[in-house]
């Protein structure tokens, strides 16, 4: 019986209750952030470069930064896709139950840190692009010295706002589920 013995060190168990955490609740949060990443990738070039305020040369600046929200809530999505695969049913010295493997579950962490790294970017975006929505002098494009925000423009600064907290809340809901706690499995257990 030995051979069939998990390391404890590469598996922790986990008790029923938590183990619906990883395999429903994580996957659905995760195709949401991902899909709305992606859209994201889509919507934040094509936005940032087609609206009036896209003929500064600054623009670039907020578009990169936009992205890079958008791609680092990308990682964070994908990441809980896959926690599914890192729970299987294996031996452990109490009986046979759900064994959730630390190695893979650990290496997601990374990505899903990624997510909630984007609030780098969010001040960043703002500082960029916010400025010359406020600090517009005439000119031949802009006679009035202001520009008028329209629902793109409402829309592009929405966007790092729904990537900050999108990512905070898969490192919220992913950390305990993919790192547990001995207090975690504890109260699950009960």
């Amino acid at each position: 019986m030995d051979e069939y013995l998990i390391d404890p060190r590469a598996y922790v168990w986990l008790p029923p209750r938590l183990t619906a955490k990883p395999k429903r609740t994580l996957p659905l949060l995760g195709g949401f952030t991902t899909v709305v990443a992606l859209a994201m990738c889509v919507a934040v070039p094509v936005l940032g470069y087609t609206l009036p305020t896209s003929h500064k040369a600054a623009n670039d600046i907020p578009v990169m930064f936009g992205l890079f929200s958008a791609v680092m809530l990308l990682m964070s999505g994908i990441a809980l896709l896959f926690a599914p695969a890192w729970v299987e049913v294996g031996h452990y010295p109490g009986g046979t139950g759900h064994i959730l493997r630390l190695r893979p579950a650990s290496v997601s962490v990374g990505p899903l840190c990624g997510g909630a790294v984007s609030i780098v970017g969010w001040p960043l975006f703002y500082l960029f692009y916010a400025t010359p929505l406020t600090w517009s002098d005439p000119g031949p494009v802009n006679p009035h010295g202001f520009v008028q925000i329209t629902f793109g423009i409402f829309v592009l600064l929405v966007i790092p706002v729904i990537a900050v907290v999108l990512g905070v809340v898969d490192l919220i809901v992913g950390l305990p589920a993919l790192r547990p706690s001995p207090q975690t499995l504890q109260r699950y257990a009960r």
